[in-house]
Parts: C-alpha cells; sequence; structure tokens
C-alpha cells in the first residue's frame, strides 16, 4: 500500500557522514541558503533485509533496496506507507514488503505505541532509534540534495545526500565534489554505526 501522496519512481542514491561538513557546505555555496526543516522520527533498524523502515508523522514508510550499481550506487523504491492506527492486515502488507515477517498478531488494530512494544520490541532483528534530523533540502548539478543534522541523545553528526534518476548526474556531481562513489553509506546503516550496531 502506497499513500497516494507518494512519489514511487525508483531514485538512484549516495550518502556520506561526518562529524562537521561545514567545508562541504562552504564549497556547494549559496546553493544551501534555506533554512532548515526539523521533524522527529523514529528507524526501525532491521538486520535481517536490506530495506528501510521508518516512522515519520504518525505513519510507517517503507523503501526497498532494489539493486546498487558497479559504481556504489543503490536504488531505493518507496513500497509501502500507512498511518497509524493500523489493522493487522496492513502490518502484515507492510512487513511483506520489508521482506520479514510479522510475528502472529495479537491485535486487530495496533496503535504506534502497541506496534512498538508489542512488535518491535519482541524482535531481535530489529532496534527503534529515535533521532531529531534537521534537513536542508536543496538541487545541486540537477540532483535533489540535502544536508541534514541528526541528534540521537548526546551523540550528533551530519550526513550528506544526493539522488537522482539518473546515475550518471550523481557519478558527475561525486566528481566535481571530490568523493569515492563507492564509500555510499545509506541512512540506516549511518545511523547503525552512529550507535556502534554496524561495523565500521
Amino acid at each position: 500500500m502506497i499513500d497516494a501522496n507518494t512519489k514511487t519512481l525508483p531514485r538512484w542514491e549516495w550518502r556520506t557522514f561526518g562529524q562537521n561538513l561545514a567545508p562541504l557546505e562552504a564549497r556547494i555555496g549559496l546553493s544551501l541558503q534555506t533554512a532548515p526543516r526539523e521533524s522527529e522520527e523514529i528507524y526501525l533498524l532491521n538486520f535481517a533485509t536490506p530495506h528501510s523502515a521508518k516512522i515519520r508523522g504518525g505513519a510507517l514508510e517503507i523503501k526497498q533496496l532494489k539493486e546498487v550499481d558497479a559504481n556504489g550506487l543503490e536504488r531505493w523504491s518507496p513500497s509501502f506507507k500507512g498511518v497509524f492506527p493500523l489493522s493487522a492486515e496492513l502490518l502484515r502488507a507492510g512487513f511483506l514488503s520489508l521482506g520479514a515477517r510479522l510475528p502472529a498478531a495479537k491485535r486487530q488494530q495496533y496503535s504506534l505505541n502497541e506496534f512498538l512494544t508489542d512488535v518491535i520490541d519482541r524482535e531481535p532483528s530489529f532496534r527503534a532509534v529515535q533521532l531529531t534530523k534537521a534537513r536542508r533540502q536543496f538541487s545541486y548539478r540537477g540532483c535533489l540534495a540535502e544536508l541534514v543534522r541528526i541528534q540521537i541523545g548526546e551523540r550528533m553528526q551530519e550526513s550528506f545526500c544526493i539522488e537522482d534518476e539518473r546515475p550518471e548526474r550523481i557519478i558527475a556531481a561525486l566528481c566535481e565534489l571530490g568523493f569515492d562513489s563507492h564509500a555510499n553509506v545509506n541512512f540506516p546503516r549511518g545511523v547503525a554505526r552512529m550507535l556502534g550496531w554496524a561495523p565500521t
């Protein structure tokens, strides 16, 4: 199930993390003259499948990792969006999209808190991570891009992402900025590394 307002066309993505991306921000320059937009999100780190799940604005959103190309770019596609409370049937559809099995449903309908306590907290392959994002989104060399500050408790990092439907445009932008396309760290993996839950 995809919300009617969700753009479902897959996009290629590349992302990096760092303690301070101010030099990159200065290099990009006037493209960043936009106010940051804050959001509170819960990422459902998943060690069973390569896909991504998060809760934002009271909705469960899932993106599937479709492929990784020879340059290290990843092609992601939104595959599910549902607003809480969610029926057990919709949660099963979401977990199918995520490539994971939903445990036997104990309720006909789940609020957000019930989903976290009755499902996620009982599954060892998942971790729910609450974080704050302050994002500035802009266009760079024809691609969508963002700089985001991520805070998890006392931990803080910055991240730069660039995405487009045409991978060659991302590669050209990365070459101009001096980044190795193979040094690609997607958002869930970056969050896991922040918390020491994945190899560095």
